[in-house]
């Protein structure tokens, strides 16, 4: 509280009522900060509260008891139902968020997987185009060579022809596979070193054939004629 001036204007009419004022104030806010502060207003302020909250309670669970069936009858939804809820929608983002980490984890263990798989796709692919190739060579030389022994030849020809069919079966049952496990895949790679061998074998008794002697022969079929 400001400090009354000791001397009062006596031309101010309102001078005495404005340092009355002041003084009852004063007065008033000591003996109310010393209520506060005394030990009996404590013990007063603690008792009245513990009676109001101990007759509040049940007046408290009367007046939510009778809100709950309220809310029940509208279809609108309490606080308790509210609280559920949202607990729940906590939980399944939680549960969201972990599938999502194992989504990710799962990517990227599948990611050398298929790329391991397109590599070795791609490397039976290339081995069959090589095979395909090396059957045309062969067919193209056997198809230059004379034919002395027709049925020798017939035979060499259906058996590459058999085997250029069934290496196309091959590569179109490889690609129609979405995912061949390891054990086809190493069926497939000993196939096609077994026909790589046999088409070798091929060509090597190819080269070795004698070429037939058509000088020797084309004289005495021109005497023959002139007989």
């Amino acid at each position: 509280m400001s400090n009354q001036p000791d001397i009062t204007n006596p031309l101010d009419p309102l001078g005495t009522w404005r340092a009355a004022r002041d003084a009852g104030l004063e007065s008033w806010a000591r003996m109310m900060i010393d209520l506060v502060n005394s030990e009996a207003y404590s013990q007063a302020t603690s008792q009245w509260l513990d009676t109001y909250l101990t007759f509040s309670q049940p007046f408290k669970r009367i007046i939510e008891t009778t809100m709950t069936q309220v809310l029940a009858g509208l279809n609108i939804p309490t606080r308790t139902d509210l609280t559920t809820l949202a607990g729940r929608f906590t939980n399944v983002e939680v549960r969201l968020d972990d599938l999502d980490a194992k989504l990710d984890d799962v990517e990227r263990a599948v990611q050398p997987l298929t790329a391991s798989k397109q590599a070795a796709d791609t490397h039976v692919e290339a081995r069959l185009n090589d095979l395909d190739a090396r059957l045309d060579d062969i067919l193209r030389a056997i198809k230059s060579l004379p034919a002395p022994e027709q049925a020798a030849d017939t035979n060499v020809e259906a058996r590459l022809n058999d085997l250029d069919a069934r290496l196309d079966d091959i590569l179109r049952a490889i690609k129609s596979l979405p995912a061949p496990e390891q054990a086809a895949d190493t069926n497939v790679e000993a196939r096609l070193n077994d026909l790589d061998a046999r088409l070798a074998d091929i060509q090597q008794a190819i080269k070795a054939k004698p070429a037939p002697k058509r000088s020797a022969d084309t004289p005495a079929k021109a005497k023959e004629v002139r007989k």
